[in-house]
């Protein structure tokens, strides 16, 4: 009876909190590697969009998905501010820095994150969209640099010219951005 009792305390009172507070629990049980605490805050089919909540998204789960080895590689960190909370939303604004931004000199723009939150306030969907502005970044000039010394590893790190963080692309991207960084 006490451990029903004690249960429904502790329910009670995740409920309770302000969607902010329930959204930097999960992300501090994320930071922390608890993935059993962290779960705890994610409704069971939790989603991820990008730009719009249009179709059925993407999972959401405590794991950074195909960009979880990049993050922690590159020690990804994004801080939220300037939190709205509207009924069980909430928005903020999120800005990142990592080590791959800061080889490029990179300033990026920052971004919006909103959380819905379901009925026992689990996180059920999460919408990452850009602010307008324009990131500024010496990507280009590394591009150029790379298409003339190293054509086919710049093809592998950026199929399609688009950054991929799957494989072993974080650790082949820190090389030749040493190398880079060296010879400028």
């Amino acid at each position: 009876m006490r451990s029903l009792l004690a249960t429904a305390v502790l329910v009670t009172a995740c409920a309770s909190q302000s969607p902010v507070d329930r959204i930097e629990a999960f992300r501090a049980a994320q930071h922390r590697g608890d993935t059993v605490a962290a779960q705890a805050y994610l409704a069971p089919d939790a989603r991820i969009w990008f730009e719009e909540k249009k179709g059925e998204g993407d999972p959401f789960g405590v794991g950074g998905g195909r960009w979880d080895h990049w993050d922690q590689y590159f020690h990804s960190k994004t801080t939220l501010s300037d939190w709205k909370v509207d009924g069980r939303t909430a928005t903020a604004v999120a800005n990142e820095t990592n080590d791959f931004m800061q080889a490029l000199d990179w300033k990026p723009k920052p971004y919006t994150v909103t959380y819905w939150l379901d009925e026992q306030a689990r996180i059920e969907g999460v919408l990452i969209k850009s602010l307008p502005g324009k990131a500024v970044s010496r990507l280009d000039e590394f591009k150029a640099w790379a298409r003339q010394h190293h054509p086919e590893e710049l093809a592998y790190l950026m199929p399609n010219d688009k950054l991929d963080p799957t494989g072993d692309r974080p650790e082949r991207w820190r090389s030749i951005l040493e190398e880079w960084r060296r010879l400028r």
